[in-house]
């Protein structure tokens, strides 16, 4: 048993090492894929190029706020969601009575039993790529920038996806489901 655990361990370390070749020295070494050469080109703002990259992250981030919305207006105004979806599936998106699902649907994951768990899921969903859509162009860019140049877009990109889910979740709850 301990060396079955060992092994489960240790398994992920052994498959991920990567070793390459060098010729020089006939010595194995960990190839990490990074580029080693040098630049000397230096990071210069640009608020057209920061919103440029704030458009694929504001999208995602609009639609979490209108998934946040549905999920909010399936919660407190239910009445108007089924009003304006009257052929909607009430043991599906009326949660006083899709809870049941979950105990009725044996072997299917609960985000998939009702409308509130799979807007849950879709909303984190949306969340988490908008999030990684800024902070991979972020980082790639600020390899060699001034700090309130990362500050700048850091700000810029913040605030583009906070307007886009405000503006998502509000036009959804207090518009569509007025």
């Amino acid at each position: 048993m301990k060396s079955l655990v060992f092994v489960l361990c240790f398994l992920p370390c052994i498959l991920s090492a990567q070793f390459a070749h060098n010729a020089k020295n006939l010595s194995a070494r960990p190839e990490l894929g990074l580029n080693t050469t040098k630049t000397t080109e230096t990071y210069r703002f640009s608020l057209k190029r920061s919103l440029k990259m704030a458009i694929l992250p504001a999208s995602l981030s609009f639609a979490a706020g209108v998934n946040q919305g549905v999920r909010e207006t399936l919660i407190w105004k239910r009445e108007k969601f089924f009003n304006r979806f009257p052929n909607a599936n009430r043991q599906y998106f009326d949660n006083t009575l899709s809870w049941e699902n979950k105990y009725t649907r044996p072997g299917v994951p609960v985000q998939f039993t009702d409308a509130y768990h799979l807007l849950f899921l879709t909303h984190n969903v949306l969340v988490s790529g908008a999030a990684l859509s800024v902070t991979i162009p972020l980082v790639k860019a600020h390899k060699n920038s001034k700090w309130y140049h990362k500050l700048a877009d850091i700000g810029i990109q913040s605030a583009v996806m906070s307007l886009s889910y405000f503006a998502g979740s509000k036009a959804t709850y207090n518009y569509i489901f007025k």
